[in-house]
């Protein structure tokens, strides 16, 4: 890979980086918030991809990776059923609503 290629690759894993960081620090709606969690997570699979592939040795890359995709496959349904159940009792997807509405401050 050129070193053009190896710096599109990073800035493409960076850029899915901080969108998923934003999404986890701006938005409020919970759904945004754990696609927001999967792009930190593809992010950081991709530079673990590009750093297996400039070290020369991409089969333990490409395990840690696959071990990486099924970790967060469980994390994400684990948290959208949470935001299903959290949707279920306090009828919104807004976690500010829902932390007003558990620490008694109104609706």
């Amino acid at each position: 890979m050129t070193d053009a290629g190896t710096f599109v690759v990073i800035m493409t894993a960076g850029a899915l980086f901080v969108a998923g960081l934003s999404c986890l620090m701006i938005k409020c709606h919970l759904i945004k918030m754990v696609m927001g969690l999967e792009f930190c997570g593809k992010g950081a699979s991709l530079l673990l991809i590009l750093g297996g592939y400039l070290a020369g040795d991409t089969g333990v890359s490409q395990a840690v990776v696959i071990t990486l995709i099924a970790i967060e496959a469980v994390i994400a349904g684990v948290a959208l059923a949470l935001v299903i159940l959290l949707k279920k009792k306090f009828q919104t997807f807004d976690s500010a609503a829902i932390f007003r509405l558990i620490s008694g401050g109104g609706s």
